[in-house]
């Protein structure tokens, strides 16, 4: 009987590797972009180098990098309208990185299972969702320069949006582009005399802000 190698080759590396520098490329543009998105920038790109826990047992290796490959891939499929189409690189790069090795592949069945389980996983996941379990929309506002931020008017109004039903308030900036963006979040009950429609409109009289966007967990109406 053939005892296993050990340690993966190094081409198989190179594609782990590089997997991973590239998940990690993936997140970091969707933290410039969609920070309020962070956590799943985050989760995908440790989960492209799991692979690399395992450099030292080849079979174990091939068989995670075609899982997390190919759940990378149904995923940023899924969630391409809020940026994971940025991992669709990483996922292929560990899809090759499972079959580069002829002596070292998953295995048939595990080569017929993983993609079932994904096309299976697909209409779970993008089935509507219970709107119970769904985190209420919030606000976008565009902000006409970057000196709203230190001016003494503009950040004591936007704390008053509170008052209008706001449940989070904070500001950030748009990768390099020096725009700011006001994020309001709001609550699933408005309380009684305040609503959804009154709250965009004190957003908007806001100092400063140039346009306002509603936007839900998946996208906003740029």
């Amino acid at each position: 009987m053939m005892e296993e190698r050990q340690g993966i080759s190094a081409r198989q590396r190179s594609l782990v590797v590089a997997g991973a520098v590239v998940a990690g490329g993936a997140a970091t543009l969707g933290l410039l972009f969609a920070p309020f998105l962070a956590w799943l920038f985050i989760v995908s790109a440790v989960a492209a180098a799991m692979p690399l826990l395992m450099r030292e047992q080849p079979k174990a290796c091939a068989r995670a990098c075609l899982v997390i490959g190919a759940g990378m891939l149904t995923w940023a499929l899924i969630g391409a309208v809020i940026g994971m189409f940025l991992f669709i690189p990483a996922a292929l790069l560990l899809l090759g990185a499972a079959f580069v090795d002829p002596g070292n592949r998953p295995g048939r069945w595990f080569v017929v299972a993983t993609p079932l389980a994904a096309v299976a996983a697909f209409p779970l996941i993008v089935l509507p969702s219970d709107s119970e379990n769904e985190p209420p929309p919030y606000f976008d506002a565009t902000l006409e320069s970057t000196n709203r931020f230190n001016e003494g008017e503009f950040n004591e109004r936007k704390e008053h949006l509170r008052d209008f039903g706001a449940t989070r308030i904070e500001v950030f900036g748009v990768g390099n582009t020096g725009q700011l963006i006001l994020h309001v979040d709001m609550p699933e009950d408005f309380p009684e005399g305040q609503s959804q429609d009154r709250l965009r409109k004190e957003i908007a009289r806001l100092p400063g802000v140039v346009k306002v966007d509603p936007c839900t967990f998946y996208t906003c109406d740029y």
